[in-house]
């Protein structure tokens, strides 16, 4: 996965003065993930959300 600075940065500012740094790694994980998974929605990539609803639907919890 890949972040760039500029959303790095933004992150880090958005954040409180005093955090774990566990916390700051999940939320650049996130970011991250969230980023990588629009870009590859926009690349036509990726479930089928009706298909993803019903696979999700029927999992035994």
């Amino acid at each position: 996965m890949v972040i760039t600075k500029d959303k790095l940065q933004h992150i880090v500012n958005t954040m409180p003065d005093k955090i774990e740094v566990e916390e700051v790694f999940d939320k650049i994980l996130l970011s991250a993930k969230i980023e990588q998974a629009l870009a590859e929605s926009e690349q036509g990539l990726g479930q089928d959300w009706e298909e993803f609803k019903t696979e999700w639907l029927n999992e035994d919890l």
